[in-house]
């Protein structure tokens, strides 16, 4: 896995973690995931699950009101499986999106275990609704 992007609703970024390795904006990351999605839903009624673009796929999936954007390359074998872990992640009781939960994404992607101490610093690949 490359990247992940959390977006509230309208589309805004609240998290992104790994896109530091990828150059992206994720802001306007943002807004064309938005665009795709509402064209989708005007042309064919759902949501768009899965888009490749180049060499990355993106896959796009629900956790309550959050979107969330995993960045695998084409060939990942595992794509399938992180993208459901990450959603799983924050698919909580109450859907937080915390440090807590950030840290537990991040950790999927990079496979480091990481300290709450580490994640509560703002360490710089992890962005969360906190710092911005």
């Amino acid at each position: 896995m490359k990247g992940i992007i959390v977006l509230d609703e309208g589309g805004l970024k609240k998290a992104s973690i790994g896109l530091e390795n990828i150059r992206v904006n994720p802001d306007l990351f943002s807004s064309f995931i938005s665009a795709i999605q509402a064209y989708a839903i005007r042309s064919v009624g759902s949501e768009m699950k899965e888009v490749t673009y180049s060499s990355v796929k993106l896959m796009i999936g629900r956790a309550g009101p959050y979107h969330v954007v995993t960045l695998h390359a084409i060939d990942d074998t595992d794509a399938e499986w992180n993208h459901r872990a990450s959603i799983s992640v924050l698919e909580t009781q109450d859907y937080m999106l915390d440090d807590h939960h950030l840290g537990i994404l991040r950790e999927l992607l990079t496979g480091e275990v990481i300290s709450a101490d580490e994640v509560e610093t703002g360490i710089d690949t992890l962005t969360s609704f906190r710092s911005e």
